[in-house]
């Protein structure tokens, strides 16, 4: 089962499930985008409408988002067996 919320085609927010108020006051500061809000994250506590806990939600659901994608890749090549260059003795370990 899916722990995801599903993703809403209105939700510029990339499914941060946030509050009515808090969608009201990014309306009305004009934010409407995940790159906006993102730009703005610091400074959420002046937009007009914004009170301090809802702005920390909005930071923590950003930082939670963040973490969630991020992706850690671990590369494993296979070993080559040595080949000698060309024009250099062949090695006998025999």
């Amino acid at each position: 089962m899916s722990r995801t919320p599903p993703q809403h085609p209105a939700d510029p927010f990339g499914g941060l499930l946030l509050p009515v108020s808090a969608w009201k006051a990014l309306e009305d500061a004009q934010i409407t985008s995940l790159k906006q809000l993102k730009t703005i994250a610091a400074r959420l506590e002046q937009i007009p409408g914004m009170d301090r806990e809802i702005a920390q939600l909005i930071n923590d659901r950003l930082d939670h988002c963040a973490a969630r994608r991020t992706v850690r890749v671990r590369l494993t090549f296979p070993k080559q067996p040595h080949r000698p260059l060309p024009g250099s003795p062949a090695r006998s370990d025999a």
